[in-house]
């Protein structure tokens, strides 16, 4: 682990996983996509409210309504930069046609489509800056295997080697014992054998 930790292709691999899942922008994706799709939802439901003002004026709706006077109130502040675009006619009886609402609520629907997309835009980014971090880390991992695989693969080599060399050391070691054997064994048939030793006579005395 130690030769894995000091190798320089697995460091970078391991500082281009740390720089991937310690970024910022992940993060900063999530709150902005957050933030669109509010803007979105603002939007969508403005548009569908304006639309429901615009055909309630059509088919001169009572004003007195509860329903009636919470889509007025609600769209009143979103009606505020287009009032008086267009003139508002009246069509017969309290019908009115105020192509105002319309035109707003199709301004909105377009915001909406537009804020959709950067939100789509925003889920895309942030996917492959996820799919970017995990694929670093999985480099990364990939390298620190291969190269412990490959310092097993070193020490095992170097185990056999060594094997290898004790049992040739071995090998020699025997063959040198029977070579001194054979040697001491010919050296034992070749020197001569001793003469045999004559008794002593005791010296006789005279008589």
């Amino acid at each position: 682990m130690t030769a894995a930790a000091n190798d320089p292709t697995i460091q970078e691999y391991e500082r281009r996983a740390e720089e991937a899942e310690h970024s910022p922008l992940p993060v900063l994706l999530k709150v902005a996509r957050v933030v669109v799709w509010v803007i979105y939802a603002f939007a969508l439901v403005t548009g569908v409210l304006l639309t429901t003002a615009f055909f309630l004026h059509l088919a001169g709706a009572n004003p007195q309504s509860s329903f009636v006077e919470w889509v007025y109130r609600s769209t009143e502040n979103a009606m505020r930069p287009f009032r008086g675009i267009f003139p508002t006619q009246d069509v017969g009886g309290s019908s009115v046609l105020d192509l105002s609402y319309l035109f707003a609520a199709i301004v909105y629907f377009v915001i909406a489509l537009v804020v959709d997309a950067l939100h789509r835009w925003l889920t895309e980014r942030l996917r492959h800056r996820q799919w970017e971090a995990g694929r670093a880390r999985a480099q990364a991992d990939s390298a620190a295997q291969r190269s412990v695989a490959q310092q097993r693969a070193a020490e095992q080599s170097a185990q056999q080697a060594a094997a290898r060399e004790y049992a040739a050391q071995q090998a020699a070691a025997q063959q040198y014992a029977i070579a001194r054997s054979a040697a001491q064994e010919v050296l034992d048939q070749q020197s001569p054998a001793p003469a045999p030793s004559q008794p002593v006579r005791a010296p006789t005395t005279p008589e």
